[in-house]
């Protein structure tokens, strides 16, 4: 298999060149060729055997178009707010279809904007008086200008309007940026856990089990050296699983600001599918979870 750089940049090139092009290879015939890229194999779709040819199948079904409004990054916020309470909401300055009609005089000094059809889509402020609102145009009228759904086809995506939200800024003591928790949910239960921080500009990534035992494998990121357990981690999950409870499969992404939940956002597809485990025989293992929900839709 290709070097996991040269295979990332394929998977690149790929998208670029056929994601916006739907008419001319369709979204299984591309997702099976991103598959073969960063997986060296055949993908079946028809009868997945990994986590991650589940999570590619289940970006074709009809269905995945409906999660639009739970996808959406501002839309999101009425369903969080019914079902677990505004407390685990950060607080939304405002939410805008035009970077001009964005009033910065009336934000205050440190604020976050971000794309409502997206990931990625993010300008984090934290001097108002430095901030270079010319660049920060040009970078949403682009953003604005793009379906995500062309990236990794993931459909959810099609739908939802681009708009531009305006949220307060968030920061921990402690890190560059938020610890955030990324609850793998199956059938409303939390199965593992990425606990993500962000130190010194980069990164890193532990993953525990639904127990919070450590699990010794690297999804994207190198791990961090502290395995200690968040105090309020019988909260994150809870706050997970409320939210998961619609949804067989969805992975619940949350902010631990200083011991205080903030939901961030739903997330239907992780990482469109072609996020390798290392080890590998994970991606085999956790599709057990996949499994089990088909046997109790039958």
């Amino acid at each position: 298999m290709l070097p996991y750089k040269i295979r990332l940049l394929l998977k690149v090139a790929v998208q670029k060149f056929f994601g916006n092009k739907p008419r001319i290879m369709s979204d299984e015939a591309f997702n099976k060729l991103l598959f073969r890229i960063m997986f060296g194999r055949k993908a079946d779709f028809e009868n997945p055997k990994s986590f991650s040819e589940f999570v590619c199948a289940r970006k074709l079904r009809d269905d995945a178009f409906d999660l639009y409004n739970y996808t959406d990054k501002y839309e999101a916020r009425e369903y969080v707010g019914k079902a677990v309470g505004d407390q685990y909401l950060n607080e939304c300055y405002g939410v805008y279809e035009r970077f001009e009609d964005i009033d910065f005089e009336a934000l205050p000094d440190k604020f976050a904007l971000r794309g409502t059809h997206g990931s990625g889509y993010n300008i984090v402020v934290t001097d108002k008086s430095c901030f270079d609102r010319r660049d920060a145009a040009k970078k949403f009228k682009k953003w604005l200008g793009k379906n995500y759904y062309h990236r990794c086809r993931e459909r959810n995506y099609f739908k939802i309007k681009p708009r531009i939200c305006c949220d307060k800024f968030l920061e921990c003591e402690n890190y560059d940026g938020l610890p955030e928790m990324k609850v793998f949910c199956f059938g409303g239960k939390a199965k593992f856990v990425c606990y993500n921080l962000c130190k010194d500009g980069k990164t890193y990534t532990n993953m525990y089990d639904e127990n919070w035992n450590y699990l010794d494998i690297r999804k994207g990121y190198e791990h961090f050296e502290d395995k200690s357990v968040p105090e309020n981690s019988k909260e994150i999950f809870r706050i997970a699983e409320t939210l998961a409870k619609p949804f067989d499969f969805v992975r619940v992404d949350l902010y631990n600001v200083d011991g205080r939940i903030i939901f961030s956002e739903l997330t239907f597809f992780t990482g469109g599918g072609f996020v390798p485990f290392d080890p590998p025989e994970y991606d085999e293992k956790f599709a057990s979870y996949f499994r089990e929900l088909e046997k109790t839709e039958r």
